[in-house]
């Protein structure tokens, strides 16, 4: 198995192109799917997306394939330039196969060789990958810490106690709390693969189960979502959800938190809040529940003992769904990050989230999020994406965050998609804007966001952009959008003021924006 040195750099070319000609979202397990079901045309087309944002198991996977030939002929200068990618990530066993695959180079072709890879590392590995796709922090700011009031954090604003459902549990034959606690801990907080929905319908939300048709019964949520920098709540995601709480979720977005900022300036940030039944201390669970509270704590039991990452994972998220459970100081941490470290994707986006929710150490923070979006989780690239455009902690990027946007989007997740509608009408870089595309998303999004204010407000941006303009239509849904605001208790003044701009003494005017 000889290199032929005459064809370094056709076959350099080749292969760039076909990493730049990618376009699918880049989930890693697709690739993984297609790969065990021998679909090795489809596999090297998810695996090249997932390698184009760095993902060391795409560069491994790849260079498997052109080292046994599965899809593609073999071809061994292509295996070392991936695998090299791979081990610069310490990838499994990229280094024995690189060591084979040199061994099998002349000796003196073997200098100008590793020249060439080395040559290939620099132009298009990890350092070219980060640069072109991930956050650059800004090291002046690290130190410093976004502040709610007087506090840097959020204590005591995150568990939300439904007082409503108490009388309720006192009916025995209404909650099959082992139906409950399966729900939790084994749907869940199940394997590597799990993707949490964010594309929750709550009208649809009276499922098949007894449970679940007790609209003022117990419940069980646990909602990740964004704040304002006029501290109202937004975008709010679902990420355990037991019985309906809809109206929960609904107080949830009506309740505003302490105005976020940094350095005396307002930003966005974003938080994590525990309803219902996670919103129990030890006592109440024990009254009203007890025999979810001896699942629970048996499940823990069961957790503690093992040593796979999903396990693993899944004793960290008991622990942080449970704050009553005994636990050592910092264990849902160090539990989260072995499971990350081990590979778990969902530990990857929990553990980053938690670090940078709690802003205990932001770069840290960064690393693990965007690892999770190498491998395709979904909230992981919604969260990254905001950080790239709001975060006082990074170089804020709009082309990179319209990448992971675009990236969300593709899987389906809801706020993803009326960001990305924001981006292309109002971002700062106009050659970013593409009304026409806004518009075709706005729509898909007209029935899930008709009671949301920017979904309005972005209608009304969207109406006057548009060519020809509909001045008469950006108007009406503007009102609507500031009066859906006020709703929320969202600052809506700017809104108010381009109203203003727009209209004269109750008529239309055409005014340069």
């Amino acid at each position: 198995m000889n290199f032929k040195t005459r064809k370094f750099k056709p076959l350099i070319a080749i292969l760039l192109l076909s990493i730049a000609q990618v376009s699918l979202a880049s989930n890693i397990f697709v690739g993984d799917d297609y790969f065990v079901e021998k679909k090795y045309d489809l596999a090297t087309k998810a695996y090249l997306a997932a390698a184009d944002i760095g993902n060391p198991r795409a560069y491994y996977q790849l260079g498997v394939m052109h080292y046994q030939g599965l899809g593609t002929k073999v071809d061994n200068f292509k295996a070392l330039i991936w695998f090299s990618l791979a081990l610069e990530q310490n990838y499994e066993n990229s280094a024995e196969f690189i060591e084979q695959l040199l061994a099998n180079v002349a000796p003196e072709k073997k200098e100008q060789t590793l020249a060439l890879v080395k040559s290939f590392q620099v132009s298009y590995g990890k350092a070219k990958v980060n640069a072109k796709y991930y956050p650059e922090l800004v090291t002046k700011n690290i130190s410093n810490k976004i502040q709610f009031g007087d506090n840097e954090g959020l204590e005591g604003s995150d568990f939300f106690v439904d007082e409503n459902i108490e009388t309720e549990l006192s009916i025995t034959d209404s909650l099959n709390d082992s139906s409950f606690e399966d729900s939790l801990t084994d749907n869940d907080f199940s394997g590597e693969n799990e993707a949490v929905d964010s594309n929750v319908n709550f009208k649809d939300m009276t499922s098949s189960n007894s449970f679940n048709r007790l609209l003022d019964g117990p419940y069980f949520l646990i909602a990740d979502y964004d704040i304002a920098p006029d501290g109202s709540i937004r975008n709010i995601i679902p990420i355990r959800t037991i019985g309906v709480p809809k109206d929960a979720i609904y107080n949830l977005s009506m309740s505003p938190l302490p105005k976020p900022k940094f350095n005396d300036k307002g930003v966005h940030f974003v938080n994590r809040s525990y309803l219902g039944v996670a919103g129990y201390d030890k006592f109440r669970i024990r009254r009203d529940h007890q025999n979810l509270y001896y699942r629970i704590k048996k499940r823990k039991s069961k957790y503690s003992k093992s040593k796979l990452p999903q396990d693993i994972y899944r004793h960290a998220m008991l622990l942080m769904s449970f704050p009553w459970l005994a636990e050592e100081e910092g264990e849902a941490d160090k539990l989260l990050k072995s499971a990350a470290e081990q590979g778990h994707t969902v530990a990857k986006y929990e553990y980053g989230l938690k670090l940078y929710r709690e802003q205990k150490d932001i770069k840290e923070a960064i690393y693990w999020l965007s690892e999770a979006t190498k491998q395709g989780n979904s909230l992981a690239q919604y969260r990254l994406a905001r950080i790239l455009l709001d975060s006082p902690w990074v170089i804020n990027d709009e082309t990179k965050a319209l990448f992971w946007l675009e990236q969300a989007t593709e899987q389906k997740h809801r706020h993803a998609k009326l960001k990305l509608v924001e981006m292309k009408l109002l971002a700062k870089d106009e050659a970013l804007h593409d009304v026409d595309s806004a518009l075709l998303y706005l729509n898909e999004l007209s029935e899930d966001y008709e009671t949301n204010p920017q979904y309005h407000y972005l209608q009304a941006m969207a109406h006057v952009k548009m060519q020809p303009r509909q001045l008469s239509k950006a108007v009406t849904y503007i009102r609507e959008a500031i009066d859906r605001g006020e709703d929320f208790n969202w600052d809506v003044t700017p809104w108010q003021q381009q109203l203003q701009k727009w209209t004269t003494g109750g008529g239309v005017t055409i005014r340069e924006l």
